[in-house]
């Protein structure tokens, strides 16, 4: 063999035997990566509480155990959490995305079902005991993802039993949101036409089976796919649609037809109409997407098409902000000129304005579950130790219901549900 041969395949199998430590030792660094990056299990500590913390944001949850909590305030109560849903707004706070910048370090959630096990005095005297069962929308204190909680009084909801807590968890945020808008903004009647933008589920789903199932209302359902616009016919939708500009336009026109409402896109009624439609569509474009996560832009419009009828417009729309758009470009700007702006339903602003209002939405919402009327949908449900799989699920928006962390079950393993 020449010298020269010899040299050429000494360098080769050089080159092959670096390249092949490079390889390996970048999949041992990936590797080492994964590992550090999966949820570390602290065993329990007698006398401590578990909690998902959030230390840094972007970062997934810690489990830690901490020290109890306690009733500080008359108006206060301390739940036992069973359940704690995980709701976009948590996703959000989580990588510092919402519309404001929580303290580090944070416990988030706050719809939360469980039982109380100590009651502040004033609580005493608005008919609250310890063993009562209970759901809550802590919107002001979180804390929902740690053993015990505290909340104040003006904020939860007597359950009738444990058996029903699972569902009821499912219920605040988004039925209470959805009745409001249909109920006190567009006072619906049965057999009125509404045109419901689904968008992923949560509020939307639960507009729709409202609408349906307690106004008796006729609804066109809107989603974001075929999968999720089955769920929405399920609920009772008199249609339901795949996002389709085209389609959706179609479907509105047969439906004004259907009630002797010609040129329903004619006019300056019509250009309103199309301003106004566009609002809660636009929220299928990319940059607009992570609106649906969102917990104040949910709303409901009316435009009254003719003497002979209206139709109310309900949904997601789209905002810009800092978890939607991340910057204002000149074009939002003209955009926002010349289109119709909603303002969204926020229920701590709405408690704020009308407490009386907020409390008996959430009473009403809990009585139509016992009636049987409404079904509230969930479609994952997780032990605390697996939380940050169901962060992903709702960071990623690939879960159309509830996501839901069990607190009395931690190593429950992740389980897709379908209870529609």
């Amino acid at each position: 063999m020449s010298t020269k041969l010899l040299t050429r395949l000494l360098t080769r199998n050089t080159v092959n035997h670096v390249s092949f430590m490079k390889f390996n030792t970048t999949r041992i660094k990936l590797k080492n990566e994964d590992i550090l990056k999966k949820t570390i299990i602290p065993e329990p500590v007698s006398g401590m509480h578990q909690a998902a913390v959030l230390k840094s944001f972007n970062e997934p949850l810690v489990i830690e155990n901490i020290e109890p909590v306690k009733v500080s305030n008359d108006n206060e109560v301390l739940i036992d959490v069973h359940y704690c849903a995980l709701n976009g707004p948590d996703a959000l706070l989580a990588k510092n995305n919402h519309t404001f910048e929580p303290a580090l370090p944070n416990i988030l959630g706050y719809e939360i079902a469980g039982k109380l096990v100590e009651v502040g005095g004033e609580a005493k005297k608005n008919g609250f005991k310890i063993g009562d069962k209970v759901v809550a929308l802590n919107k002001t204190k979180f804390g929902g993802f740690k053993n015990q909680c505290i909340a104040e009084m003006s904020d939860i909801w007597k359950v009738q039993s444990s058996d029903k807590l699972l569902d009821s968890v499912c219920l605040l945020e988004n039925y209470m949101t959805a009745l409001i808008g249909l109920d006190k903004k567009a006072n619906l009647q049965e057999d009125e036409m509404v045109l419901i933008n689904v968008g992923l589920g949560g509020i939307g789903l639960a507009a729709v089976d409202i609408a349906v199932n307690v106004f008796r209302a006729q609804v066109i359902g809107v989603s974001a796919s075929e999968e999720k616009a089955a769920m929405v016919r399920d609920k009772g939708a008199f249609a339901s649609l795949k996002y389709d500009d085209k389609k959706l336009v179609k479907k509105i026109v047969e439906f004004a037809d259907e009630r002797d409402i010609e040129d329903v896109f004619d006019g300056p009624e019509g250009e309103k109409f199309k301003k106004m439609l566009d609002c809660f569509t636009k929220v299928y474009e990319e940059k607009y997407q992570t609106n649906m996560l969102r917990d104040d832009n949910f709303d409901v419009l009316v435009e009254h098409l003719s003497r002979e009828g209206r139709m109310i417009l309900a949904g997601f729309t789209a905002k810009n902000g800092k978890n939607g758009s991340e910057k204002k470009t000149d074009d939002d700007e003209d955009e926002k000129k010349n289109s119709f702006v909603p303002s969204g339903i926020n229920l701590l602003k709405y408690k704020s304005i009308d407490f009386e209002a907020y409390r008996e939405a959430g009473q009403d919402v809990l009585q139509y579950y016992d009636e049987g009327l409404i079904k509230p949908s969930y479609s994952l449900i997780t032990g605390l130790y697996n939380i940050n799989d169901a962060l992903k699920c709702t960071t990623d928006m690939k879960c159309f219901g509830k996501v839901i962390i069990d607190l009395k079950h931690p190593d429950l393993e992740t389980k897709q549900t379908s209870n529609n």
